[in-house]
């Protein structure tokens, strides 16, 4: 009983986490409008720091230099890389592409668990599975009128997707003997140290007087609170309870929620190419999981 409480959970925040992170892409398009993003990573993430200290406001000091330089790695790839790829994607193309991207982690996880934990199998319905995906995501990646603009930010998402399937399998691996919001906040730590010194080589600060627009502050309040620092929380329990390939399975769901939101919320739209490529996308995905029904 015990057990299969503590399974429901892992699905439980799993789900919850994509439903954030879904929309907060769409709050992430709406925030660029005012904001840079370097500036929107830096806000977001001391302000998820911070609740992260206050939820959490003990100490721990590093076991080794070995576990330091793992979350340093996590805050690279984690929060500094993927988040600026992801926020420069979003500066170029439609919320909804960049959902669509975000749907296919769950393969390059699979891919990556496969040589870094060994938990993994190149099955056949994998590698179809990614074909198929990856199919979709040319339909996806050529569609379009501002192809250059878009392009340049379609790219940048597929990267990004690739980024967050490392990071979660590294996740896994993460030192053991830390409360897992001491990893989390670590990791944060490292991320902002990065952003810091990327800000201060572009030679710019941070534009405070953004912050006295109603949307600016409500969008940096929910990405810093929810999408950055409960959403993450909830994420690495997931992990722990579900592991890697099960939780990154709920990002199937990313294309349909992303799509859905900006549409109501930035009046994005759908054309009959984005349909077609984000349906063999999600076949893709379907085949290339199929081998855990086995």
């Amino acid at each position: 009983m015990h057990q299969k409480k503590h399974l429901l959970l892992g699905h439980l925040f799993t789900f919850v986490t994509i439903v954030i992170w879904s929309v907060a892409f769409v709050s992430n398009k709406a925030l660029l409008a005012y904001i840079s993003p370097i500036e929107n990573m830096i806000l977001r993430f001391t302000l998820a720091y911070l609740l992260l200290l206050i939820l959490y406001p003990k100490w721990k000091l590093p076991h080794s230099l070995k576990d330091e330089l793992f979350f340093l790695l996590l805050g690279f790839l984690g929060i500094f890389i993927y988040f600026l790829l992801e926020n420069f994607a979003l500066k170029y193309t439609q919320a909804t592409n960049v959902g669509l991207y975000m749907g296919a982690i769950p393969i390059f996880t699979a891919l990556f668990a496969h040589f870094l934990t060994h938990d993994e199998a190149l099955t056949p319905n994998l590698i179809f599975g990614f074909v198929l995906a990856m199919a979709g995501m040319v339909m996806i990646l050529l569609e379009g009128s501002a192809f250059e603009l878009r392009l340049r930010g379609d790219l940048l998402a597929l990267a990004a997707a690739v980024t967050f399937a490392l990071y979660s399998v590294l996740l896994k691996l993460a030192p053991v003997g830390y409360h897992y919001i001491v990893t989390t906040r670590k990791s944060f730590f490292y991320g902002l140290l990065l952003m810091g010194v990327y800000r201060i080589t572009e030679g710019g600060g941070i534009d405070i007087s953004a912050l006295t627009i109603s949307t600016v502050w409500g969008n940096i309040l929910f990405l810093g609170i929810l999408s950055s620092g409960i959403a993450f929380l909830l994420w690495h329990q997931g992990i722990e309870r579900i592991g890697s390939i099960s939780a990154s399975n709920y990002i199937y769901l990313v294309p349909l929620l992303t799509a859905i939101t900006g549409i109501i919320a930035l009046d994005e739209k759908l054309t009959r190419q984005m349909i077609i490529g984000g349906g063999l996308i999600l076949i893709g995905l379907y085949l290339a999981q199929r081998k855990h029904a086995n």
